[in-house]
């Protein structure tokens, strides 16, 4: 099709310099195939030499779109694959649509079965830039742009068979939310959050993968339960007053033990002493630019909320203003 009908041996030199290097990709890939039975490049020996192939194909060593093309080969020369996010999706039984499905999951059913049928996702349609001259660009943005069209017309119709079969009305699945999830379902993460109190299996499995790390964060995501159950006996937090710091961290370090006892964590593993002196030290106070940070951090997380756009906090996420570390543990 397009780069079949390319020979570079017509081309000048300006034209040659701005061939774009999905072209040269797919006309190095032509030749790789001829003379290794069909196989594309899949080591590093492999990808090296067909690098080296691609620079047998230059006219001069300047020549940008070559350099893309190199640069490109481990990115794209590559067998395609389905993300694991989106397996998972698939395989959520949310997946087996019934007549109470919200439009997202018969929409992501669609996508399923799309893909059982292709062995591919459908078509994003976006186009990085690249060097390219202004008609080569705009005829493989026009191939992409009409093939992304193509996929999700199909997706449109496995979504109307499942809404004819599930007696709902038509428009019940809007085409916007079909386009913008066929367009961007490389991406699309379905993730499902606990209460801040959650139940103690849920942290205590994912603590339990910490627990020999002293200096990781984890730790203080037990500190805060120790803090609390320490607001609740003494009525303040610990170190709210210089002459309680040596014993608050006393009192602290056994509520600490009492939360690992609760979640049913290991008490022999050893007490972070450094959150536990910066926790006491603090006396419950809000140091301005810890403040704002987390603030920034909380801002991100609404808008991703409100926009429905780009990937949320998964679940709990910890700052540390001292050693300047953040963590995200999922409880």
């Amino acid at each position: 099709d397009f780069y079949q009908n390319t020979d570079f041996s017509l081309f000048t030199d300006t034209e040659h310099a701005h061939m774009p290097f999905v072209v040269i990709l797919l006309k190095c890939l032509d030749q790789w195939r001829a003379a290794h039975c069909g196989e594309i490049p899949k080591n590093y020996k492999e990808k090296t030499e067909f690098k080296s192939l691609i620079n047998t194909m230059r006219r001069k060593a300047d020549e940008e779109n070559f350099n893309e093309a190199c640069q490109m080969v481990n990115k794209c020369i590559t067998n395609t694959c389905i993300p694991a996010q989106i397996k998972e999706l698939f395989a959520d039984p949310s997946c087996d649509v019934t007549a109470s499905s919200s439009p997202f999951w018969i929409t992501a059913a669609a996508v399923k079965r799309f893909c059982n049928v292709r062995g591919v996702l459908p078509l994003s349609g976006r186009l990085d830039d690249m060097t390219a001259d202004s008609q080569s660009f705009i005829a493989l943005q026009t191939l992409y742009r009409d093939k992304a069209i193509s996929d999700a017309q199909v997706v449109v119709g496995y979504v109307r068979e499942f809404l004819k079969k599930l007696n709902l009305p038509p428009d019940y699945v809007s085409r916007d939310l079909i386009s913008k999830f066929s367009k961007n379902s490389c991406f699309v993460r379905v993730i499902r959050t606990n209460p801040v109190k959650g139940p103690n299996e849920a942290v205590c499995e994912s603590l339990e993968t910490f627990a020999d790390e002293p200096d990781d964060l984890s730790h203080v995501v037990l500190l805060f339960r120790a803090a609390q159950d320490f607001l609740h006996v003494h009525g303040r937090w610990p170190g709210d007053l210089d002459e309680n710091i040596p014993l608050d961290e006393v009192k602290l370090v056994e509520l600490y033990r009492g939360v690992q006892k609760r979640l049913g964590l290991s008490t022999e593993t050893p007490v972070p002493e450094m959150f536990v002196k910066d926790f006491v030290r603090f006396g419950g106070t809000e140091v301005p630019s810890v403040a704002a940070f987390s603030g920034g951090i909380a801002a991100h997380e609404c808008t991703k909320l409100i926009t429905c756009q780009y990937v949320p906090v998964d679940n709990c996420f910890v700052y540390s203003g001292g050693s300047q570390q953040t963590a995200v543990y999922k409880f």
